[in-house]
């Protein structure tokens, strides 16, 4: 079980699973930073964008390219209405974060009810085959999912933070995430900015569930399970940090798909929980490193003070 070339499998799978957690974590983060809800309905988003395209791939008999521009669409319409006729309202409000929470969460399921009723209860994919060629190298199973799934994520990411960077909208994003009030003194539409963070988060949770869906099987409940992994990430490197969520969501999927060894596979779903719960208790602001480089400042300074002093 311990042997390399088991470890060695497992890890290359997990980092390939980690390519679609890692989309939908940096979307809720996104969300979270700009817009500042906890926007379960990401949920509702995730589940409307798959059943799109698995119903243009199933049913409509497009090619994948086209369930993927509907998908898409579906899922930027969505985005829009929520945050045009959802959050836009109970900002001008002034609601509390309470009702923000049970209104993405009403979202989420309603969008689940709906696509149980259309489409059935029962799983499904969006190809007819989840079987793809396998190559073998250095030992390891490397399949042709796994090398396309890992390539999307981190042009996805790169995107994103290359945009949020250096394009102009981008910035004026992070402005209003900073200091909305402030932002918009200086002339920052910050409705726009709002729009824009939806729309973006929507795009990237279709990309993620494109590939989970061509992986696995789906039914209109399997995206809360998702959005409570994004959930977790998104605790454990710090709100407000889209990159350390990215991160934590490629440690947190490495630990979870590793803990087979360890564990049956039955109890990985329990495992989430458990992190989920320690990390609400323990790290409310995020795991954060120690500050060595301040601490070793510090040191190198003690000694010159000590011999003035002296002096």
């Amino acid at each position: 079980m311990f042997e390399w070339p088991v470890i060695s499998q497992i890890l290359w799978t997990s980092l390939a699973t980690t390519s679609f957690y890692v989309l939908f974590t940096a979307a809720f983060a996104l969300v979270l930073k700009v817009n500042r809800f906890f926007n379960f309905a990401q949920g509702g988003v995730m589940t409307a964008a798959f059943y799109t395209a698995y119903a243009a791939v199933q049913m409509a008999h497009l090619p994948g390219w086209a369930a993927f521009g509907l998908a898409l669409l579906v899922s930027a319409l969505l985005s829009t209405i929520i945050e045009l006729f959802g959050f836009a309202t109970l900002r001008a409000k002034h609601a509390s974060v309470l009702f923000g929470f049970i209104f993405t969460l009403m979202i989420a399921q309603f969008v689940a009810y709906t696509a149980a009723l259309l489409f059935g209860t029962w799983t499904v994919t969006i190809f007819p085959s989840m079987f793809y060629p396998v190559t073998l190298v250095g030992g390891v199973a490397v399949s042709g999912w796994d090398v396309p799934a890992i390539g999307s994520a981190i042009g996805c990411l790169t995107v994103l933070f290359g945009f949020l960077r250096f394009a102009p909208w981008g910035q004026s994003m992070l402005a209003v995430a900073d200091n909305p009030d402030l932002a918009g003194l200086y002339g920052i539409k910050t409705k726009w900015a709002y729009l824009m963070a939806m729309l973006i988060a929507g795009a990237l949770v279709t990309v993620g569930m494109f590939l989970y869906g061509s992986r696995a099987q789906v039914q209109p409940m399997t995206s809360f399970d998702l959005m409570l992994f994004a959930v977790v990430a998104t605790i454990l490197g710090g709100i407000g940090s889209i990159g350390g969520a990215a991160v934590a969501a490629v440690m947190l999927g490495l630990v979870q798909n590793a803990s087979i060894l360890v564990i049956p596979s039955q109890w990985q779903g329990f495992l989430v929980y458990a992190v989920l719960f320690v990390a609400i208790v323990f790290f409310p602001r995020g795991v954060r490193l120690p500050e060595r480089r301040a601490r070793a400042d510090a040191t190198r300074q003690a000694p010159s003070n000590t011999s003035e002093q002296e002096g």
